[in-house]
């Protein structure tokens, strides 16, 4: 009987139990391990693995393959007690958004017959905790693969397969890659809320001012609400990236001043330009270059020898008016 040891818990930890349960694999015990017994309740209660296990040693005996899901600050101690306890060669990953500490303290930690491939899912969807866990949460979803210089190869299609069983799919980054998209896409909108936050409550007028916030306020500032020491303690493993992005932003911000302070025709381009950047990230299609040189079709070329070229162009684009790219902001030039 193989064993899976899922270690630490939250609902990408428990919603991987429920999706590996979900697969039925043969020969092959799911096992969850969990100090917090509130947490510990709601995972009975959802049936997210075959056996709960308290302690850590028992839990992760014998498995091929630990999984771990835990705050980035608890991470290096965790390194630290499993290096002892694991198997000669098992395989570690974690499903958190910082590699380049977790790879440092795998190599510092864990045996050379134990091989670490950071792991990472990319959730669109919300989550609200434990309770809100489930087996398709991975559906579509890309999964981040990062295999560390010293993992066996098999190890790494270990975690392929892991993805792959869970209907994610692999997405192979190095570890700077990984950490530099991480800090833009994860970390900088955590330090964007809080820049608003102290922004806005900072000043003199909010005593009188937040009686005007509403929905969008409330909107901005949510990621502020995050628990202070995880959201200190998630940048500070990432400073190097996250500082270089921090600068973007403000660059991007200060573009916007100027074309509003010069009332630039350029500043509603802005606008359209993150909104149609936004519409392609939400219809799949980034990447796609819309501005290349398009050959000519069989119509098009049809027409050509009656019309001439730019007349049987314009024709056939004016015949496919209303198959404009759905990315497109209508207004736009």
């Amino acid at each position: 009987m193989e064993r899976i040891t899922v270690v630490g818990m939250g609902e990408l930890g428990a919603s991987l139990g429920l999706a590996l349960k979900n697969i039925r694999l043969k020969n092959t015990e799911v096992i969850g391990h969990c100090l917090d017994r509130k947490t510990g309740s709601e995972i009975d209660k959802i049936g997210a693995f075959d056996a709960m296990e308290g302690n850590l040693k028992k839990a992760i005996d014998g498995a091929q393959l630990i999984v771990l899901d835990y705050p980035i600050n608890e991470s290096r101690d965790l390194f630290e007690s499993i290096g002892s306890l694991v198997s000669d060669g098992a395989i570690v990953t974690d499903m958190r958004s910082s590699k380049k500490r977790s790879a440092a303290w795998a190599e510092e930690f864990l045996p050379d017959s134990v091989s670490y491939v950071g792991g990472r899912p990319i959730i669109r969807t919300p989550t609200k905790g434990v309770g809100d866990s489930s087996p398709h949460l991975f559906d579509g979803v890309n999964y981040c693969v990062i295999p560390s210089k010293s993992a066996e190869d098999q190890a790494t299609k270990t975690v392929v397969g892991l993805a792959e069983s869970i209907g994610a799919k692999p997405y192979f980054l190095d570890v700077d890659e990984h950490d530099s998209y991480s800090a833009a896409m994860d970390h900088l909108p955590y330090l964007i809320s809080t820049a608003f936050m102290n922004a806005t409550s900072g000043n003199a007028s909010w005593r009188e001012m937040h009686k005007s916030a509403g929905s969008l306020f409330d909107m901005q500032s949510t990621l502020s609400a995050n628990d202070p020491t995880d959201t200190e303690a998630d940048s500070l493993t990432m400073s190097e990236p996250l500082i270089y992005w921090v600068d973007q932003m403000i660059l991007s911000l200060h573009k916007l001043r100027t074309e509003l302070q010069e009332d630039s025709e350029n500043f509603i381009e802005s606008f359209i330009h993150a909104w149609e950047q936004r519409a392609r990230w939400e219809a799949g299609v980034v990447g796609q270059n819309s501005d290349m040189v398009d050959l000519p079709s069989a119509a098009e070329s049809m027409a050509s020898a009656f019309l001439g070229d730019k007349l049987a162009r314009r024709m056939t684009r004016m015949g496919d008016a209303d198959k404009k790219e759905a990315w497109r902001y209508p207004r736009s030039r």
